[in-house]
């Protein structure tokens, strides 16, 4: 919940940094958040909130066994499907701007997410 909008801006493209063209200015005077969601597919009611100090940029994942994966800077968390309470969470010591993906090998599950430069592995056990 930014509440902003993006507008041209002087911006000068450097090779290898950080570019998106222009900036944003707030139409609030709150500070921003992020929030994980979950509403009823048929009336859109809120049955859950999980509110993030900041807002995310990386994407959530969920999973067959009822967990949701998400990011915020650099937390990796596990919430209940159900609920939305807090299952679990790890500080990466880097920023998370890419979705988690889950895979099977030799029989177990994997959860991977990249953190700054590098590549963290969790299994489901």
């Amino acid at each position: 919940e930014e509440g902003a909008f993006y507008v041209k801006g002087e911006a000068e493209f450097k090779a290898g940094g950080f570019f998106n063209g222009g900036g944003q200015r707030r139409n609030k005077d709150e500070e921003p958040y992020g929030a994980v969601r979950a509403l009823d597919v048929v009336t859109g009611e809120l049955k859950w909130e999980y509110k993030l100090h900041s807002p995310s940029h990386a994407g959530l994942m969920t999973t067959a066994g009822g967990l949701v994966f998400g990011s915020n800077q650099s937390t990796f968390f596990a919430l209940d499907a159900k609920s939305g309470a807090l299952l679990w969470r790890f500080e990466s010591g880097g920023n998370i701007v890419a979705n988690p993906i889950s895979y099977l090998a030799d029989g177990k599950q994997y959860v991977a997410i990249a953190a700054k430069h590098a590549l963290l592995v969790f299994s489901l056990d």
